[in-house]
């Protein structure tokens, strides 16, 4: 017979025998379950660092909320399925939540510590690439034209992602609902509270300065140390520097903003592509090498024809370098990401945004247009994507903020009497061109003037606003489109 000795709580148990010759099959698989348990228990966090009790309901709060954020933007950015389906993770973070409050009315309910389904999701995430799949064209998902042979394999996705973020939640739940039975109900609710909201102050500013993951996870690995056991935070501090050690090597040649993960790499002829959550958002190359919607504009009413433009979006710079080319005098070039533009500052080869002609604001597009007394002759909506999934059951998109009716009415208020809106890009299916131009139609109470390119993409650049007045009733318009196989121009009546 073979005996194990195991120290608990400062003595030594009594031997247990694991296994017998003599016992029956049962008795002796219930004396290895009883081995088992008393080992585990020694990873029960008894004697911590901070053992008052309102001390840690205030951490654990703040810990729980402070990784249920970073869950929602560090797990997007490397499994491509969630940036459009990122709703999952926060009801998986409400059902572990959940399922750990039930588990806290047990007294024994042994469960594998947090930092180990830490670092067991920070593997999953950086050593299984998912791709997604979509074949049905009622939904329009970015970057799907370059997957259609890829095997589908998204189906593993969903369920694998959805069940660790699920189990990582029970462990910290559990210590949570247990101290809030022990402290008076008034007293752990005010605790948490503030928890909640210190959690996602924290996170939200650390967005805002936009640090990597790196920084994220440091700070939820100091949040673990200080509710670790003093006899367990050697084990919890190796697991948590090994899993540093993965999440640093993912962020290696990648910028975070405020919103997205961002990859560059060269362009041809020259210039840098730039991928947010590994999806292709924006190139940023010379202006005469950009698409012909660019400068639909500029073609149909002549160089030198707008003095003060509005670009909302402006990205790295394509549309302010076009503008600046074609003779606008003044531009404000409002981009909402501030390391987007950062990176167009220094790396678009037409350096726009050192112009002394143009003024650059990092805000919000809608909330811009909704607070400026400024009037501008030409207005851009300039490719506004937050690449999310687009259809009638998915999250809010960014522009579905910014291209409603209201915002296009804010916006012709604030074209001069000799203006023009424009708004271009990618739309991908006819239905949306169409769509966008009734609402402007509606917002600007006359038929809008709309250039479609054929070929995949649907590209299009619709126009409205007074100066389209001054076109010809019948508008002959020949148009070079070097990227398309075929074009049209089409006037939409408005319903």
């Amino acid at each position: 017979m073979r005996l194990v000795n195991i120290k608990q709580k400062g003595h030594i148990m009594k031997d247990i025998p694991l296994s017998t010759n003599n016992a029956p099959f049962v008795e002796r698989l219930k004396q290895l379950t009883a081995a088992l348990f008393h080992f585990l228990d020694w990873f029960t966090p008894e004697h911590p660092f901070i053992a008052d009790k309102r001390a840690r309901t205030f951490l654990v709060s703040f810990t729980m909320l402070f990784f249920e954020l970073l869950c929602i933007r560090w797990i997007p950015s490397y499994v491509r399925y969630l940036s459009y389906f990122n709703n999952f993770l926060l009801l998986a973070s409400f059902l572990g939540i959940g399922l750990g409050m039930l588990s806290a009315r047990r007294e024994r309910f042994w469960f594998p510590p947090f930092p180990v389904l830490l670092a067991l999701l920070v593997v999953i995430i950086a050593k299984t690439k998912f791709q997604l799949v979509i074949n049905s064209t009622q939904v329009l998902y970015f970057g799907i034209a370059s997957q259609q042979n890829t095997l589908s394999e998204s189906f593993l996705v969903l369920p694998i992602i959805f069940g660790i973020v699920t189990l990582c939640f029970i462990p910290l739940s559990r210590s949570f609902g247990k101290l809030f039975s022990q402290l008076n109900p008034l007293t752990a609710y005010t605790f948490d509270i503030i928890g909640s909201l210190a959690g996602i102050a924290a996170f939200s500013a650390m967005s805002y300065f936009s640090l990597p993951p790196l920084a994220w996870f440091s700070i939820l690995g100091v949040l673990l140390l200080l509710l670790s056991a003093k006899r367990t935070v050697l084990l919890v501090a190796v697991v948590l520097a090994a899993t540093l050690i993965e999440v640093g090597q993912l962020q290696v040649g990648s910028y975070w903003s405020p919103y997205y993960k961002i990859v560059i790499s060269p362009a041809v002829p020259n210039g840098y592509s730039v991928a947010v959550n590994d999806i292709g958002h924006q190139v940023m190359t010379s202006w005469p090498y950009k698409e012909p919607f660019y400068k639909e504009v500029y073609r149909i009413f002549g160089s030198g024809s707008f003095h003060h433009a509005l670009i909302l979006g402006a990205g790295t710079g394509s549309d302010t370098a076009i503008a600046l080319a074609y003779g606008v005098d003044s531009i404000t070039a409002v981009e909402i990401d501030p390391t987007i533009q950062q990176l167009g500052a220094r790396l678009n080869p037409d350096q726009p945004y050192s112009d002394p002609r143009v003024h650059v604001v990092i805000n919000d597009g809608r909330s811009f247009l909704q607070n400026t007394t400024d009037h501008y002759d030409l207005i851009i909506f300039a490719l506004p994507d937050s690449l999310t999934l687009t259809s009638s059951n998915t999250s809010l998109r960014l522009e579905s903020f910014l291209l409603t009716q209201d915002a296009l009415a804010t916006a012709r208020t604030r074209l001069t009497s000799n203006g023009v809106v424009v708004l271009y890009n990618y739309y991908r299916q006819d239905w949306l061109i169409q769509k966008l131009a009734n609402m402007v139609g509606n917002a600007f109470h006359q038929q809008p003037l709309v250039t479609t390119y054929g070929g995949w993409g649907r590209a299009a650049a619709i126009m409205a606003g007074p100066r389209l007045a001054t076109l010809p009733t019948t508008c002959k318009i020949g148009v070079s489109r070097p990227f398309t196989s075929s074009a049209s121009l089409w006037l939409l009546s408005m319903r």
